[in-house]
C-alpha cells in the first residue's frame, strides 16, 4: 500500500523546485516538519542527507536516492520501518501538478504499511497545502 497526493500550484515549476528543494526551510511552510538539518552542503543531489523530525514519528535521517534537478527526487529514511518518500514536479500550462508520495520499503514496511499510509496522511495533506500557498505567494 503507497500513499501519494496530487495537487496543481498556480506558479511555475521552477518555481516549486526552488522551494520544494530547498529542505531546510520547510519548517516555514509546513507544520508537519517540525525541524530539517542537513548533513551536507550546496545544492540537493543524490546522496545528500538530512536529520528530519517530522510531526507524529520519531527523528530519522533521510538520504537522496533519485533526483532529477528541477523535476524531483525521492528519498529514504533510516528509521524502521524504511519509507521512502517522493516529490514530482510535471509541467502544466503555466503552473505545475505535483505529487508527494509515501511508499513503505522492506518486508516490515510492507506488512506495516496500512499503519504507515494512515499515520502518513495527514502529514502529506498538510505539506501539498503549505507547498502551493508557498509557491503561489507573490
Amino acid at each position: 500500500m503507497k500513499l501519494e497526493r496530487r495537487i496543481h500550484i498556480d506558479a511555475p515549476p521552477a518555481r516549486v523546485w526552488q522551494v520544494m528543494a530547498d529542505i531546510e526551510r520547510w519548517p516555514e511552510w509546513t507544520p508537519s516538519v517540525i525541524a530539517v538539518r542537513r548533513n551536507d552542503d550546496g545544492p540537493l543531489r543524490i546522496g545528500s542527507s538530512a536529520e528530519v523530525d517530522l510531526r507524529g514519528t520519531p527523528k530519522a535521517t533521510w538520504t537522496v536516492t533519485q533526483l532529477d534537478e528541477g523535476r524531483s527526487f525521492w528519498w529514504e529514511s533510516d528509521a524502521t520501518p524504511s519509507v521512502a518518500g517522493g516529490h514530482v514536479i510535471e509541467p502544466d500550462g503555466d503552473g505545475a501538478n505535483v505529487t508527494l508520495a509515501i511508499h513503505p520499503r522492506g518486508i516490515i514496511g510492507a506488512l506495516l504499511s496500512p499503519i504507515i499510509v494512515r499515520m502518513s496522511r495527514a502529514n502529506v495533506e498538510t505539506e501539498a497545502a503549505g507547498l502551493k500557498r508557498r509557491c503561489e505567494e507573490a
